[in-house]
């Protein structure tokens, strides 16, 4: 499980200017801080070497309940995953729950393909967490400071990999550690 607070990112800033960190901070809506984010590693080579701003190109949707984010930490350390602005995903411009409900009444709500900021990270208080949204976008800020090659970006490809793996044995680990009693409802008592 992630954490995936995507629909209430009002703005950010990150910079990889210096190979191999990317820095920079996410203010979350209901958030007095933001969220200050110390990353080892380069974006995706569409990113790499730059310092950009995330911006919210359309307002907060009104579906969006109030965010309850009490458990994630404002000091969000840890190892980049995959970062770009270049994925392609299909939009809708209804609501989630709207567009579950008339996907199963059989009814195809119309989608269309857009760019998408993606930004996922793993962080050592809070484990994974992605920001993939339709309704954010990138400014870069200034000049490029550098490059990725290709072999580079194979090598991040791998550490991303290792990343996710090692999330997911965590999670494994877990789980593996909650007794079936803890999961059944306690007596009632009459």
């Amino acid at each position: 499980m992630a954490w995936r607070p995507s629909e209430w990112v009002l703005e950010g800033e990150l910079d990889n200017t210096q190979p191999g960190w990317t820095i920079g901070w996410v203010r979350i809506q209901g958030r007095d801080e933001p969220l200050k984010l110390k990353l080892v590693g380069n974006c995706h080579p569409d990113l790499a070497g730059w310092k950009f701003r995330i911006v919210r190109i359309d307002p907060i949707p009104d579906w969006a309940e109030e965010l309850q984010l009490d458990g994630i930490a404002t000091d969000q350390t840890g190892t980049i995953g995959d970062v770009t602005a270049d994925q392609m995903i299909r939009h809708f411009e209804c609501s989630p729950k709207e567009f579950v409900e008339r996907s199963y009444a059989g009814d195809q709500p119309e989608t269309t393909w857009r760019k998408c900021l993606y930004l996922e990270w793993f962080s050592h208080r809070n484990g994974r967490v992605v920001i993939q949204s339709t309704q954010l976008a990138v400014e870069r800020l200034g000049t490029r400071a550098f490059e990725v090659t290709e072999e580079q970006s194979a090598e991040q490809a791998r550490q991303n990999s290792k990343e996710m793996d090692h999330f997911m044995f965590q999670i494994g680990d877990a789980l593996a550690d909650i007794s079936p009693e803890d999961d059944e409802p306690e007596p009632s008592a009459s």
